[in-house]
């Protein structure tokens, strides 16, 4: 009885470690077809010394822009790929190869010559090569040792138009940088790989018919062609080291036209450096200068603090702020609330400016958004502020020193002097528009602002920027640049702004010109932006067909 117990355990013990056998092999099994698969094939493939695992570009979602039209499209090419180790007649092949424009010969001879099992000759080349191709894998008798891969390649029709904003594609389709980059996921298509063995591809090839999205810009290819002319306009005359140029539509915050300088062309991006690639519209920081000074002279009207024709002694244009002496351009005598700003007053600012606290200072730069970023643009950084907790950083922030923002930034804030509203900015056509402050001001300050931002242009600092056709208001800015191995803000060196809307009489468009170091005599925002400004203004108003407001017919 106890030996029929004892056989009764072991069997089950044994049914048990069988049971437990099953299990691990189905585990495994399920795992291989189910999870594991492709790491399991890629591990088989890489023991046989004539196969190979390799990615294949796939075709992404067009870019367009609001009209439709094509900013970026991918175009099926072909890829040159070879097995070193199994290639004969190397010096032939390489000298039939390299009389392709697009090879170079030491190229070739590097990548024939290395212990890899498996190389990419060329990629993403002009199908026309194809028939040639062939003809020299035949003659050098390689046909099983290199072959041709169908894939695709990135293009930007436009050349290096919006550029900075695009980004660029690496070898792999992968978005790398811009918006490319930043809605790789909705464009980029499925990825495969393929087994290639003796020439041969064991997974079939890529077909024209795959899903892939396509993304609408709010920017507007005409409104794009216009800014880039004049970019190149501003980079001929003046010889900057950066430009950024910026449109927004009032209303929705789509961004019509976004310029840079430097710039470069997305479908050579290997020739350029990294600096060139920058979007500087949204990537650097600039001290603003006095375009910040309507906020802080409207929110101290806005409180009551000061009045509309309150006199205010600039004492000749030269006033010391905590151990340190501010200067206007033009010295002043007595001026009034609104000379102050149609002149540009730094003296005439930071008085007026000395009545607010720490809490109405950050309640207006809350207000229009410049204490964070909107993350609609990639390597969008938020603006710097001051600790307001010392005065001297009040004083300084109201005439734009001590802080600093991108031009994003600065129009978007602008926009709350065209139309009393902060409307966040949107690359994306299909995003809905959305408020994120209203009513910044009284209407009796906005209108007092309206009016003397729009005597800026006629009567002040701006003049340069004042058209016969459209009534524009805006404020220049010329900030000092700091130089860091002095500690003290630069004689030459300066950023020139010019930021306004238009029409002043019933706003569309927010825009601004930022041009970093300026080389030429008087390098102020009222003689370096405010002209290129007038020429956006009036040429943007009639790619609109806008009706102009300063005629009387």
């Amino acid at each position: 009885m106890q030996n029929l117990r004892s056989s009764n355990v072991k069997i089950a013990f044994l049914s048990f470690l069988l049971l437990i056998g099953v299990v691990i092999i189905t585990g495994r099994f399920f795992y291989i077809q189910l999870i594991g698969r492709e790491g399991y094939v890629e591990k088989v493939v890489e023991k046989f010394p004539k196969a190979s695992v390799v990615k294949l570009s796939t075709p992404r979602g067009s870019i367009k822009d609001r009209n439709g039209n094509d900013l970026a499209i991918s175009i099926p090419t072909i890829s040159i790929y070879a097995f070193p180790q199994l290639v004969e007649n190397k010096e032939e092949l390489i000298r039939r190869l390299s009389a392709i424009p697009e090879i170079k010969e030491r190229d070739l001879l590097e990548k024939l010559n290395s212990d890899k099992k498996f190389v990419w000759l060329a990629r993403h080349l002009d199908k026309a090569y194809a028939p040639y191709i062939k003809g020299a894998i035949k003659d050098t008798n390689n046909v099983k040792a290199v072959g041709l891969q169908e894939e695709y390649k990135r293009l930007y029709p436009h050349g290096s138009l919006a550029g900075n904003l695009l980004g660029f594609v690496g070898m792999d389709g992968e978005g790398l940088e811009g918006v490319e980059y930043m809605f790789n996921k909705d464009l980029k298509g499925k990825e495969i790989k393929a087994v290639l063995y003796l020439g041969k591809l064991a997974i079939g090839p890529i077909t024209e018919d795959m899903e892939t999205k396509e993304i609408k810009l709010t920017i507007d290819l005409g409104v794009q062609t216009i800014l880039e002319d004049i970019r190149d306009k501003i980079v001929k005359q003046w010889n900057p080291d950066r430009v950024g140029i910026l449109v927004i539509d009032t209303k929705s915050g789509e961004i019509l036209g976004l310029a840079n300088y430097p710039t470069y062309d997305p479908n050579n991006y290997q020739k350029y450096s990294p600096f060139h690639r920058r979007n500087f519209v949204a990537t650097d920081l600039f001290e603003p200068g006095s375009v910040m000074k309507p906020f802080f002279i409207g929110q101290a009207l806005q409180k009551g603090y000061v009045r509309p024709g309150m006199w205010i002694d600039t004492e000749g244009g030269k006033i010391e702020v905590f151990g340190r002496y501010v200067k206007d351009v033009k010295p002043s005598g007595t001026l009034t609330l609104e000379q102050v700003l149609i002149k540009s007053s730094n003296v005439g600012t930071i008085k007026v400016a000395r009545y607010l606290s720490k809490r109405d200072v950050e309640e207006i730069l809350d207000k229009i958004y410049m204490k964070d970023k909107f993350d609609v643009l990639p390597g969008e950084v938020k603006p710097k502020l001051p600790n307001f907790n010392y005065p001297a950083n009040i004083l300084y922030a109201s005439i734009g020193q001590g802080m600093a923002s991108n031009l994003l930034n600065l129009c978007v804030s602008f926009n709350a002097l065209a139309t009393n509203r902060v409307i966040k900015p949107k690359i994306l056509l299909e995003e809905k528009g959305q408020v994120l402050r209203e009513n910044i001001f009284s209407p009796q300050v906005f209108r007092w602002l309206q009016e003397n931002l729009r005597k800026v242009v006629e009567e002040g600092t701006a003049k340069m920027a004042r058209s016969d056709y459209f009534s524009i208001a805006g404020k220049t800015g010329t900030s000092q640049k700091f130089d860091f191995s002095t500690g003290r803000y630069s004689r030459e060196k300066v950023v020139a702004y010019f930021i306004g809307y238009f029409p002043a009489t019933n706003p569309r468009f927010v825009a601004g010109i930022m041009v970093d170091n300026p080389r030429g005599p008087n390098p102020y925002g009222g003689t370096v932006s405010a002209p290129y400004f007038k020429e956006l203004v009036e040429r943007v108003a009639f790619y609109y067909r806008l009706e102009p407001d300063k005629l009387s017919k």
